[in-house]
Formats: structure tokens, sequence, C-alpha cells
């Protein structure tokens, strides 16, 4: 099997398909030969997760332009001298998302300005991805309002700033303790946003990414 995203030393993330542990794990291809790739066997703490030969899963990797997939079955499961699976791919590799589009939900904290204004709004996001953010806001905006912002990333990674565009405006009203609760949301497209910045921001997604992976998350 050839394919720019699957190569020897690549961290990966395997989906468990059927059986008791269903599921996501981080993993890291060991070889590929052939039809076959050697994954890691993952782990829970210390306790290799027991995939069964016989099991489907599939095994996603990320590249520089997209997240990748492929499915195969578990020939082989070896523990000495190194914890491994022997998965027998079906050699059909499919695009899951462009790489700049792939959304978390992860909660960050957002300041931004409206341009040709000095004033500072606070707003928070409720998803982001490489390509522009979903973010709540007190004060509403304007579709095609172009803003500056700064994205506050969970340290030790610094803020990213950016522009964006506004390209969607909705309000949503929860009744909550009897009271009518009004919840601003936006949609925000990066625009002039520099590549080293994408590039951080992305690299940052796919870390935060695999971590919801071993959690349990799953793609939309």
């Amino acid at each position: 099997m050839k394919h720019k995203a699957f190569t020897a030393n690549k961290k990966v993330t395997i989906q468990v398909l059927e059986g008791d542990y269903q599921g996501y794990y981080a993993s890291r291809i060991e070889d590929i030969n052939d039809n076959t790739l050697l994954l890691a066997l993952p782990f829970i703490g210390v306790v290799p997760v027991p995939i069964g030969v016989g099991t489907r899963v599939a095994v996603f990797s990320p590249s520089k332009d997209a997240v990748y997939r492929i499915e195969g079955e578990v020939t082989k499961r070896q523990i000495e001298p190194l914890p491994i699976l022997f998965i027998v791919t079906d050699e059909r590799v499919s695009r899951v998302q462009r790489r700049e589009n792939v959304r978390i939900p992860i909660t960050l904290s957002v300041i931004y300005t409206l341009k040709g204004d000095d004033r500072v709004y606070e707003a928070y996001t409720k998803d982001i991805s490489g390509g522009g953010t979903k973010i709540v806001l007190l004060e509403p905006l304007k579709i095609r309002d172009i803003i500056q912002l700064r994205i506050t990333l969970p340290p030790p990674e610094p803020s990213i700033s950016t522009e964006g565009e506004v390209v969607w405006v909705e309000i949503v009203e929860d009744l909550v303790n009897n009271k009518t609760r009004k919840t601003i949301y936006a949609g925000i497209r990066f625009i002039n946003i520099e590549d080293k910045e994408r590039e951080r921001l992305v690299r940052f997604i796919f870390n935060y990414q695999r971590n919801l992976l071993k959690k349990g998350w799953r793609y939309d």
C-alpha cells in the first residue's frame, strides 16, 4: 500500500468498528508490508486494549491537505517484543475532510474589535477549524462585518490573531427559570490569516482532536 498519509512512524487514530471495545484510540504506524499495516497496540493507561483477531477497524491519518481513512481487519495481535496490531487493509483510501475544515468543539476566549472601531468586545468559541469559528457574542454583529480577533489557545500555545468576516448570525431564545434568554451566535470566516498562523492553529486542532477521539468523540 502506497499513500502519502500512511507512512512509517506516522501518528494515527484507530477506530474499532465492532465488539466490546468500539471507540477511538491513538496509535502509530510502525511499518507497512504490502497491504498490511503494523500499528502500535493502543493502551488505556498501562493496560493494552484487547482488540481481537478478526475485528474490523478504520485507521485515520492526517496529512498536510486532508484527513484520510482506510479500513481493514486485525489478523494478528502481538505483545512481545513490541505490542503491535497487524491489520490487513482493503487498500481503498478515502479522504474524510479537507485538513483546514476539520472542526472541533471547544470553548476558547475571544476578544475582537470592529474594523474602524476601537472598542473591544468579548466573546467565546463554540467550535473552531483552520478556516473559521463559531462564536457566542454579547453584542450583535451584522453579516459581512469585518472584525479583528484574538483567540486565546490553552497554554503554552500563544494566541491566534487574525481578521474575520461575519458570514452568518443566529439569535436563539431559550426559557430559563421562566425568563427568556437570548444567545447570539455568529459564524466567522478567517480572512488575511498568515500561513504560519493557520498552520499553527491546524496543528493545535489535530492534537486536540486526537485527545477527543481517545475519549470517544466522533466525527459529525
